[in-house]
């Protein structure tokens, strides 16, 4: 079995684990930290459970994506640390900062290491760390830690000698890649981009709600599902022999007509066969649809995406 293979059955049966190491903190205390978060992002923050945290993402008036983010709680709940991508933070800060007006809440940079576990026994690393929010990507059960930057080496190390009593895998970000692009989940960063709506991007099972109040953005996005659909979207596609086609790569009707292209693509570590995320015209995204990238037969996978936003 190859290292990927060995971490898709970790994810699927015990734990699989994965450092972010391309996420910084933003760190949200005060009274309010809840209700004024639970107003600007897409996610249920209202209604979570103690030790819950949340995926979730920040769209702008005309309802696309900012940005995407965890919501960790800290232990004694105090303090929010939220996982926003690294190259994102000193812009955010201000952005949302903006926001901030007679609420009793207030928003700084924070200083921490984060890891992001996934898997049935991903809870039990719960213990491990001063933040930690159960955050489930791929439906198996999940949990994201953090802790201070300066205690990194140390809580990768209490996590790698957790995690190797209950059986799993601590993983790099590409194998981490090759897991969820054979799952068909969608990263902010690679496939998701600041031009795309949720639905546009396939997260609006995993990240955002529609039963819950007002936020940000929140009428376009509520439209968009409700009244129509958009004209494009990421879909999981399952590929019939050959290698993983080039990110770019055009995707076509059988006839041949261009309907879009490959975003990311790898040799699946469960199914040993070529699988990838592409964005295609609406039409085309119906799981079971035939599709062709070059020679090779690919069809439309329906994705299976936690609905970690409380929907």
């Amino acid at each position: 079995m190859t290292h990927a293979s060995i971490a898709a059955r970790a994810a699927r049966e015990t734990v699989l684990v994965v450092p972010a190491v391309d996420r910084a903190a933003l760190l949200l205390t005060g009274n309010d930290r809840w209700t004024w978060l639970n107003g600007l992002v897409t996610c249920e923050l209202a209604k979570r459970e103690r030790g819950q945290g949340a995926y979730g993402l920040l769209v702008e008036k005309k309802g696309r994506i900012q940005t995407d983010l965890f919501v960790v709680p800290s232990a004694d709940e105090d303090t929010l640390a939220l996982a926003v991508p690294t190259t994102l933070r000193d812009s955010l800060l201000p952005a949302l900062d903006h926001y901030l007006i007679m609420e009793d809440a207030e928003l700084t940079s924070g200083d921490l290491a984060f890891v992001v576990a996934h898997g049935p026994r991903a809870r039990d690393l719960r213990g491990l760390a001063p933040f930690a929010g159960t955050i489930d990507l791929l439906g198996r059960g999940g949990i994201v830690l953090a802790a201070p930057s300066s205690e990194r080496a140390a809580l990768e190390a209490r996590v790698a000698a957790e995690v190797e009593k209950l059986g799993g895998v601590v993983a790099d970000d590409a194998t981490w890649d090759a897991v969820r692009i054979e799952h068909g989940l969608p990263r902010f960063g690679a496939e998701v981009d600041a031009t795309l709506y949720p639905q546009e991007a396939a997260l609006e099972k995993l990240a955002v709600s529609f039963s819950k109040g007002c936020y940000l953005g929140q009428e376009v996005v509520y439209m968009l599902q409700e009244r129509g659909h958009v004209k494009r979207k990421l879909v999981p596609l399952d590929l019939e022999g050959g290698e993983a086609p080039a990110p770019g790569a055009p995707v076509t009707t059988t006839t041949g007509d261009a309907v879009g292209e490959i975003k990311s693509a790898t040799v699946g570590p469960t199914s040993g066969k070529p699988a990838a995320i592409a964005m295609v015209k609406w039409a085309q995204a119906k799981p079971g649809t035939e599709l062709r990238v070059g020679d090779q037969v690919a069809r439309v996978r329906a994705s299976e995406p936690a609905s970690s936003s409380g929907s």
